[in-house]
């Protein structure tokens, strides 16, 4: 939160492209759940082959293509990247996942079955498309069906992000937190370990499932050289090379509570999935990945017991911030995530922070999606304690010129009654943007409401709802 960022915005097409994990913008609204269509993989596992999914806006179209490579892209149709994982060739437990086109909507609609099903009614059979299971297995993920009857289009997912989002329930997207990190040789010294509260993967930098785990089995990881991993405790010892993935083996990683055992801190609970990353000698980064309402559940910028208001106030600044960092910040991206956790970003002390501050998690909701914008964009939202009586333009404390909502205002109801501006500075308070303490004095004294208060420290904003 305390320093300088500049906005680097890179169009990675082709990465955004083909890779998983749709959030749900590619798909309009109408969409209703109907059911598990089939088990598949979100990660390649032996045997399995990309299927990719295509979109057609003309007939409002899903299309699904199973191929070894990246395939041609159908004529009239968009990529969407990759899908699922999934068998071109029958293998042990699966059944074919037939193909239906119905001429009249455009509408590919497929079906699991152990013998050619009968044909749905304005539909012909185009063959088998791929195989997969039936049933869940280890590994083996639900792809969800889902069905617009404005449009006649049936949509696949395996992603529970895009799932939340078409039901109306979205988390919003993933955010990629670097908790802490070590050397080398302090994971020489001794092991990281974790364990989870229900069964949990361990993976490859691949995504390939080394293996899966029972809730409360610890699993150790230490750095064995150049750049590999030991792992063991809950498997045999196994070498893996650069990074090891943790996360829940039934893919649903909203409700797994990760336990990461940090020696010395009350905060070591964390709910989504957990990385272990090697950059270099000095750098293992332990990597907390997440929806952003369930990062913002551990907002530890505040303690959630103050006025309400000002609760909401933190909530959607810490939010905002979070979402400007996925959206634009480069500055980790050689260490594997987005944000740091800590005063040089914004601290974040997940579910033990959560769990402890009932207020933060209902003021997340309350306020649920909703992020500072300014000219339709999002605004990075830097924020302090105490002010001397007036908050600083962006320009002024660190010359850019790219953030005008930055602007000084008046602020008698933030200003520190005992400490000078020199003494502010030094403890950190750049008193840019919105004060902490105004916003609780405006909220508790004055019944400001959070969006006033906003819209007061942050010049020209509006408040957008963004997933």
């Amino acid at each position: 939160m305390k320093q300088k960022y500049n906005r680097i915005i890179l169009f990675l097409a082709a990465l955004c492209l083909f890779s998983l994990g749709f959030t749900g913008a590619q798909a309009s609204g109408g969409y209703n759940y109907e059911s598990v269509a089939f088990y598949a993989f979100s990660a390649q596992a032996n045997g399995t082959s990309l299927v990719y999914r295509f979109y057609n806006s003309k007939s409002s179209d899903h299309f699904y293509v199973l191929s070894s490579s990246v395939p041609a892209t159908p004529k009239n149709y968009k990529p969407e990247g990759i899908a699922f994982y999934a068998f071109s060739n029958q293998a042990t437990g699966t059944l074919p996942v037939y193909q239906f086109y119905n001429g009249k909507t455009g509408d590919h609609f497929y079906v699991i079955s152990n013998s050619i099903p009968a044909t749905p009614k304005n539909y012909k059979p185009e063959g088998i498309a791929f195989y997969a299971f039936s049933n869940q297995t280890d590994g083996a993920l639900p792809v969800y069906q889902f069905y617009n009857s404005k449009n006649g289009d049936h949509l696949y997912t395996i992603s529970e992000n895009e799932k939340n989002t078409l039901t109306g329930s979205s988390l919003g997207p993933e955010i990629s937190v670097g908790l802490w990190n070590y050397s080398k040789s302090d994971l020489q010294k001794s092991s990281f370990t974790i364990d989870a509260n229900e069964k949990y993967n361990i993976k490859d930098k691949n995504g390939n499932v080394i293996a899966s785990v029972d809730g409360g089995k610890t699993t150790k990881v230490s750095y064995a050289s150049s750049g590999d991993f030991s792992v063991s405790g809950s498997i045999s010892k196994k070498k893996v090379s650069g990074t090891v993935n943790f996360d829940a083996a039934d893919g649903n990683n909203s409700d797994l509570i990760l336990n990461v055992n940090r020696p010395g801190s009350s905060y070591d609970h964390y709910r989504g999935k957990i990385k272990l990353k090697y950059s270099d000698s000095s750098n293992i980064w332990v990597i907390n990945t997440l929806p952003l309402e369930q990062y913002v559940w551990g907002d530890g910028e505040m303690s959630g017991t103050g006025a309400y208001e000002h609760t909401k106030v933190m909530a959607t600044i810490f939010r905002t911030y979070g979402y400007w960092y996925i959206k634009y910040s480069t500055k980790y991206s050689d260490y594997g995530f987005k944000i740091r956790s800590d005063s040089g970003s914004q601290i974040y002390r997940g579910y033990d922070w959560e769990n402890g501050h009932s207020k933060i998690k209902k003021a997340a909701g309350d306020t649920r999606a909703v992020v500072v914008t300014y000219d339709g964009d999002v605004a990075l939202t830097p924020y302090c304690s105490w002010s001397d009586g007036k908050t600083r333009s962006f320009e002024n404390v660190w010359g850019s010129k790219d953030y005008p909502w930055c602007q000084s205002v008046k602020d008698p109801y933030g200003k520190n009654p005992d400490l000078s501006t020199a003494k502010l500075k030094a403890a950190g308070n750049h008193m840019v943007g919105l004060i902490a303490h105004g916003s609780l004095h405006l909220a508790d004294s004055h019944g400001w409401s959070y969006s006033k208060i906003l819209k007061y420290y942050y010049t020209d904003i509006a408040l957008s709802t963004k997933y």
